[in-house]
């Protein structure tokens, strides 16, 4: 067996082969850039799920209280049935009676704020007569 030639330090420190360990600042910049880039995907996207979230709450409670006023409608007697308007919880609703020969259509329009713009929306329905 042959043995191999020690090498001065000065010689190891060099060599091509030497392995390196640990990291270069350049490798943790991109790292960094990388992770940052990725974190504010994903915090914009928590923030758009929130106010989607937000938004469709205000909106069910809007037609909560829509519904609501459907149902006072449809309580009153056939004759007192007429249009109107009311505020209820940051909710604006107007409904308009149009009478036909068996029944009164409503129709109900509500609108309510969804952060950054007012929103409406339509219920309808139909008030037979009794003969």
């Amino acid at each position: 067996m042959r043995r191999r030639a020690k090498q001065s330090s000065a010689a190891r420190r060099n060599s091509p082969l030497r392995s390196e360990s640990g990291v270069s600042i350049a490798e943790v910049l991109i790292a960094l850039v990388i992770f940052s880039t990725a974190l504010l995907g994903v915090v914009g996207t928590a923030a758009r799920v929130g106010g989607m979230v937000n938004s469709s709450h205000v909106r069910l409670r809007a037609g909560s209280v829509a519904q609501q006023q459907i149902e006072e409608l449809l309580t009153q007697p056939y004759a007192q049935v007429k249009a109107g308007s009311v505020t209820r919880g940051g909710v604006d609703l107007r409904w308009t009676v149009a009478e036909t020969t068996w029944a009164k259509e409503v129709l109900l329009v509500y609108e309510y704020n969804i952060p950054g713009h007012v929103r409406a929306d339509t219920l309808s329905f139909a008030r037979i007569r009794r003969i």
